[in-house]
């Protein structure tokens, strides 16, 4: 009996070992990420914001904090974010999701969503926003403003500065390599000519 208590004990804690191991966080502390899911979806994320979700993706529900815009490719399961504050259903879409405790706001650039928050379900169309703020219960519908773009903008500037970089460095890492070689090439010139002499 005890043999068994301690392999059933074993088992629950490899399979809470398993499924820990199973999901995939990303987290942007003071700089923006960029997320590719497994189905082609992506997502920027701002500054001090967070997804996670199953490595295998099959069920395409995201557990978001903070500020994240998302491109999302159809599927043949819905694609979901939850937050603290409630949860946007989506349909194929690009939208931007900034969740506090307090206050849920979905700015949808094209397609349609489905904010829901507790029993309050919202659709959210191609250029509007959605904003759920927890002292007034109810979910507010406006014209989107689309603030989201400024930092996705210094992402791509980001990335762009990032690739000159690489480039410049590659050129630079060539030359060097090319120099070193032709170094190498002449010592070992010198060093067969000694050991033949």
């Amino acid at each position: 009996m005890k043999i068994m208590k301690s392999n059933l004990f074993f088992l629950f804690m490899l399979a809470i070992f398993l499924s820990s191991c199973s999901k995939v966080k990303v987290s942007a502390k003071d700089s923006y990420e960029t997320v590719n899911f497994p189905d082609g979806s992506f997502a920027y994320l701002n500054k001090n914001s967070s997804v996670e979700y199953d490595k295998n993706f099959t069920n395409r529900i995201i557990k978001q904090k903070g500020e994240v815009f998302y491109e999302v490719t159809k599927g043949n399961n819905r694609f979901i974010v939850e937050t603290e504050s409630g949860e946007v259903k989506v349909l194929g879409t690009k939208f931007n999701v900034k969740s506090t405790r307090n206050e849920l706001e979905v700015e949808v650039e094209s397609g349609l969503v489905e904010l829901k928050v507790d029993k309050l379900v919202n659709e959210v169309k191609n250029g509007q926003k959605a904003v759920f703020k927890e002292t007034e219960k109810n979910i507010k519908i406006a014209k989107a403003e689309l603030k989201h773009k400024q930092w996705i903008n210094d992402l791509e500037k980001d990335f762009k500065k990032l690739g000159k970089e690489i480039v410049k460095d590659s050129k630079q890492l060539k030359k060097e390599s090319k120099k070193t070689g032709k170094k190498i090439k002449k010592d070992f010139k010198k060093l067969k000519k000694k050991t033949t002499s």
